[in-house]
């Protein structure tokens, strides 16, 4: 999983926790109940994001499309391969490094927190206290708890006149408030940039010094006394984020929460609602798995073999974006090269089989093969390409950009020459609904794949796009005295629409700007689709003035 996947998402639930805490609890005194609602957001945010959970998605056989003819987009064919070069700053690398190194620094500066604390504990004079090991060092500003100790600058405090601050500690100690303290902060370690992270932390703190008032009142001490002990030890300097301290907070909502006398429980059912939050959190990290309602059609041609001798074949898919030429300092020539870049989520099937993957973010790929295996390489608006194994060794895959020609012969005989409105868009009809049958178990256990393309559509259909093309031709033709067939090519974007509109032919005659006009107002496409994802696709039209 990327970082930054997993750093959004961890975002996002602690994001939830918090307003569902300050929106439903913040004023409810079931502090044990709090606590536990804010440690399962930490516990949420750390592990949820990693949960790569998947559904089944039924889709209909792709069958072969004869509308979408592929054709060759001119480029120069390069010699050698440059991996993933590029002249623009690399942003996400700087980013990534940044994050390290504060990241490193925060963890240093939290270590040395530590074991600032273990030489404090060290050099303290220990006594037992009702049950509990209490550290007496002058060093000691406030008294506080760190782990399983309490920690005082001098014996006074064990005192009766003293044993408010004592029991507050005392609480603090019996219910290990230590490991929310010490969850938060590790949590603010890995999520320094985000400002709620800190909140947070701030708030499981508060909650446990809520906690332990309760825990001193309940006791038996004096709400009035107590208050003044309060404001008596409001000197002095904190030792450590991960201690509990007597003085952590002493404004007025500590003062007020000591008299909230709100339990309700019916206000518990309100930590019900955490369910159905990360069940949507769960749903909405989760990825389609497309499976196939009938395997009457195979998507390759058959290619059966016998498995010998498989192996996990590592590789690298790669988009070609630009050639270059680089003159090579033994020779003096001009090398022609690629730069190039990885392509994430094509789909690569073993041909002939259900057996495949998807290329990574980074355009990595693991799939086991045998030698002999022809791999098919596939993606929305690339050239499809078949490689053979031939050894256990890497494999680096180049796609080049291809261009889709519109077939207009099913359309030409009911559209040109006329002018007309063009069709309402196709309706779905409602049928009855039966529930798909299982997908054909694999012989050897081995998971089903399927490669799930989709290539660009009219919002109204081809029909009405065909329609409104032969409409806008012979209203143009009207006008002036046309001839000849344009091919335009234009680029259908992963957010549909279309832009880069040229003619590839007749650059200088009316035909052409006319033909690009004409195209270039029929903009009502939706993207491709890759596996789910929108993309980009480049189409060629034939714009046909007779």
């Amino acid at each position: 999983m990327e970082l930054f996947t997993y750093l959004s998402r961890s975002f996002l639930i602690l994001l939830l926790f918090l307003v569902t805490y300050q929106l439903l609890l913040r004023n409810d005194a079931h502090y044990k109940a709090v606590r536990f609602f804010l440690l399962l957001g930490l516990v949420s945010a750390l592990c949820l994001p990693l949960a790569e959970l998947k559904y089944t998605v039924f889709v209909e056989p792709i069958t072969s499309n004869s509308l979408f003819e592929p054709v060759e987009i001119s480029q120069v064919k390069a010699t050698s391969v440059e991996k993933e070069v590029s002249n623009s700053f690399n942003w996400f690398a700087w980013v990534w490094y940044l994050y390290i190194v504060v990241t490193v620094s925060f963890v240093m500066r939290l270590a040395m927190m530590l074991i600032k604390m273990l030489l404090l504990a060290k050099s303290s004079h220990k006594v037992n206290y009702k049950g509990a090991v209490v550290c007496i060092h002058p060093k000691v500003e406030m008294p506080f708890v760190f782990g399983n100790r309490i920690f005082i600058k001098h014996e006074r405090y064990l005192s009766s006149q003293n044993s408010e601050i004592i029991n507050h500690e005392r609480v603090h100690l019996n219910q290990q408030h230590w490991i929310d303290v010490i969850m938060s902060e590790l949590f603010i370690v890995f999520q320094w940039f985000n400002p709620f992270a800190w909140y947070y932390a701030r708030v499981v703190k508060q909650n446990l010094e809520f906690l332990a008032d309760q825990g001193v009142l309940e006791s038996g001490h004096n709400y009035e006394d107590y208050i003044q002990t309060i404001i008596c030890e409001t000197m002095g300097a904190e030792a450590s984020v991960l201690a509990n301290h007597f003085r952590f907070s002493q404004n007025k909502r500590r003062l007020k929460m000591m008299k909230n006398d709100k339990k309700s429980k019916w206000r518990l059912l309100k930590l019900l609602l955490v369910l159905p939050m990360v069940g949507g959190l769960l749903w909405a990290f989760s990825e389609p798995v497309y499976e196939y309602r009938s395997n009457s059609e195979s998507i390759n041609d058959t290619f059966v073999q016998d498995k010998k001798d498989e192996f996990i074949l590592k590789g690298n898919v790669f988009s070609q974006i630009d050639t270059q030429m680089i003159r090579n300092v033994d020779t003096g020539m001009f090398d022609e090269k690629v730069v190039a870049s990885p392509l994430p989520g094509t789909s690569i099937v073993i041909k002939g089989t259900t057996t495949g993957t998807v290329a990574n973010m980074k355009g990595q790929f693991e799939l086991p093969v045998s030698v002999g295996d022809e791999i098919v390489f596939s993606f929305v608006g690339f050239e499809t390409k078949v490689v053979k194994v031939i050894n256990n060794k890497s494999m680096d895959v180049m796609l080049s950009k291809s261009a889709f020609q519109l077939n207009p012969s099913a359309y030409r005989a009911k559209y040109k020459g006329k002018v007309m409105p063009p069709p309402p868009p196709p309706t779905i009809k409602k049928k009855e609904v039966v529930p798909p049958p299982p997908p054909p178990p694999a012989e050897d256990g081995k998971p089903v794949f399927y490669v799930v393309e989709e290539m660009p559509s009219y919002k109204g259909g081809m029909d009405g796009y065909f329609a409104n093309l032969y409409t806008r031709i012979e209203q143009e033709k009207k006008k002036a005295s046309l001839t000849g067939t344009v091919k335009v090519q234009f680029t259908v974007g992963h957010k549909g629409g279309i832009s880069q509109t040229k003619a590839l032919e007749r650059l200088d005659e009316k035909e052409a700007k006319l033909a690009v006009k004409i195209v270039s107002e029929l903009t009502d496409w939706k993207p491709g689709m890759q596996r789910g994802k929108p993309v980009s696709t480049t189409l060629v039209v034939p714009v046909e003035f007779e």
